[in-house]
């Protein structure tokens, strides 16, 4: 008798799956808070985590998030997410795709993609570890 092996595939439950969009979600609703960026990004992502916007921001912790949230002459108003897919990427991490329209001061909006990393810490919340956004307009 033969058998085949495969690679092991990491699975995510659907609990895990509603667990990570709802954590975007609320990144979402911190990044438009307006305010107290430090306390609410800080139960949302990692110290470590990256933040690039090609051409634009790679920023590459969580302060330094933080400060440019807090200096920014131009903050968003209003993110809104939808077709969202949610993929394991090894043990305790996943990837989360979603399309994102962003109002801005004046009426402008900007539409794109978030590429999202996420993992699941020691105390079993999952955090946001890197973001690449995919501009499209």
């Amino acid at each position: 008798m033969h058998t085949t092996r495969g690679p092991v595939v990491n699975r995510l439950t659907e609990r895990e799956i509603i667990s990570i969009q709802h954590l975007i979600a609320e990144i979402a609703f911190a990044f438009d808070s307006g305010g107290d960026y430090a306390a609410r990004l800080g139960e949302l992502l990692a110290d470590d985590v990256r933040y690039e916007n090609p051409g634009k921001t790679h920023l590459h912790s969580l302060a330094e998030l933080v400060d440019t949230l807090e200096n920014s002459t131009d903050p968003a108003l209003s993110h809104h997410l939808s077709t969202m897919t949610v993929a394991p990427a090894g043990p305790d991490a996943a990837t989360c795709r979603s399309k994102v329209l962003t109002f801005r001061s004046g009426g402008r909006l900007s539409v794109g993609e978030f590429t999202d990393t996420v993992r699941r810490g020691p105390d079993g919340r999952w955090r946001l570890t890197h973001r690449l956004v995919h501009p499209i307009i």
